[in-house]
Parts: structure tokens; sequence; C-alpha cells
């Protein structure tokens, strides 16, 4: 079966930021803070009226290429927690940069970073103001940003025999 999203070759795209310390605490506010943009749930109101205050063309622009995804609870959110590669997670909590000699202790994903879903890709301005707003946001918020990723999701259909 063929893709029905034809008008651009991944379905969306994923600016991710990786940070040491796990993103549930704050993945909606930093991502308020950076576009201007919140999910159903509201969470980040105050964070994203001081976007708007303070980057009213950037937040106005983002607006028409940030994408609400559902998430487990079926609330739409521009962003999740997303999984920072360099860390693992022993299933009770605890994280740990990851090294030949503890990756066994640390077999699952650690979610440190931050993933804002956009439906196309965000022009070189626009990221350069979403880093250094993120930049910002870590810096008042003790969070250490270890780097920036961009990621293409694609969805395919394959047709299944039943």
């Amino acid at each position: 079966m063929v893709n029905p999203n034809t008008n651009r070759h991944y379905n969306r795209h994923i600016l991710v930021v990786d940070t040491d310390t796990y993103a549930g605490n704050f993945e909606r506010e930093m991502c308020a803070f950076m576009t201007g943009q919140i999910g159903k749930c509201g969470v980040g109101e105050d964070q994203a009226r001081v976007a708007q205050r303070e980057i009213p063309r950037v937040v106005a622009q983002l607006g028409d290429l940030v994408d609400q995804v559902m998430d487990e609870q079926g609330c739409h959110r521009p962003v999740s927690v997303f999984q920072n590669q360099k860390y693992g997670n022993d299933g009770k909590g605890n994280h740990a940069v990851l090294t030949a000699e503890n990756k066994d202790r640390y077999p699952w994903p650690a979610y440190n970073s931050v993933g804002i879903y956009f439906g196309e890709i965000p022009n070189s301005r626009l990221l350069s103001a979403m880093k250094k707003r993120a930049r910002e946001f870590a810096d008042r918020e003790q969070v250490k940003i270890e780097g920036f990723r961009f990621l293409g999701q694609q969805t395919t259909f394959r047709e299944l025999k039943i």
C-alpha cells in the first residue's frame, strides 16, 4: 500500500533536545518557551505567553509548522519525552551514562530528551531561535543541554495476509 501522505517524504519531523536529566519533568514547558505552542492539556501556558511576548514573529511562524501528536492518554501535544541514547535506565528510575561496564545494569532507554514535532522542517533562522530559547530555558531550570538532533519520522503501510 502506498503512504497516503504524498505531499512530503516524511510524515513528521522531530527536533530533539538531548539533556542530562529526565525530560518528563519539563518537556512541555521547554517546548512552550521555545515555540509558544502548547497541547490541549494546557501545560506550559505561562511559558507560551512569555514566548508570544518575547518572540512573536517566531511564534507565529512556528504555529504553522508545529504538529500536535496524540499521547498515550489521548491528549494532543506538540512535544513528548524522547530517548537519549547516551543514557540507560535500570527500570527502577535510576539513570546512568552507558559504558561497557554498566550497560547490562541499565538495559532500558532513558528519556532525557525533549522531542518537538513538526509537519515541515523549520528554516535555519527558526531553528537557531529555538536552540537559543532552549539554552535559556535550560539555564533557568539548571538542566544541561548535550546537543540537538533533527529526525524524520516516516510511516509506511504493508498489506498483511490474514
